[in-house]
């Protein structure tokens, strides 16, 4: 438990997301939200090789009541694709990430999310406001992982 999550910083520009939202004590509805967002994009043909999906949970579960905790799965879609009213339409926010690669399993989620914050201090970064979030890609998935992308307070100049 005390070893050090494999990291790498990354710099990512914004990119546009199509969403399914759930509210509600995370961890319930999640699953369900993931198979909307991906049979969403299927019908549409974006399911293919290096399509980008994310799980981002938009509340502090610590300071927002359970039942008032959203979660969005989305995927990431191109500037000019046309979207329907079945889904939401978000930005994912460019800039600094810390990236770890995770185990694909509830238990090696919970165990990063746990260490999460911890492993932010003891590498002296700072955290940015903006929403952590998980990515799945099929690449990372064949290799049975996943990424929590941190995001870091923007350097000054």
């Amino acid at each position: 438990m005390g070893e050090i999550m494999r990291m790498t910083l990354q710099h990512v520009p914004t990119r546009r997301l199509a969403f399914v939202r759930v509210t509600g004590p995370f961890g319930q509805g999640n699953a369900q939200a993931i198979a909307d967002i991906k049979q969403w994009a299927s019908r549409r043909g974006l399911l293919r090789d290096g399509a980008i999906l994310c799980g981002i949970p938009r509340d502090d579960p610590s300071a927002t009541p359970p039942e008032e905790c959203r979660y969005d799965a989305a995927i990431v879609v191109s500037d000019d694709l046309e979207l329907d009213d079945t889904v939401g339409v978000g930005n994912l926010r460019g800039g600094r990430y810390a990236v770890f690669d995770v185990p694909h399993t509830t238990e090696g989620l919970n165990a990063a999310w746990s260490r999460l914050f911890a492993e932010i201090e003891t590498r002296g970064l700072a955290m940015d406001d903006a929403p952590i979030f998980e990515m799945y890609t099929s690449e990372l998935l064949a290799r049975h992982t996943c990424q929590l992308w941190v995001p870091l307070r923007r350097e000054l100049p």
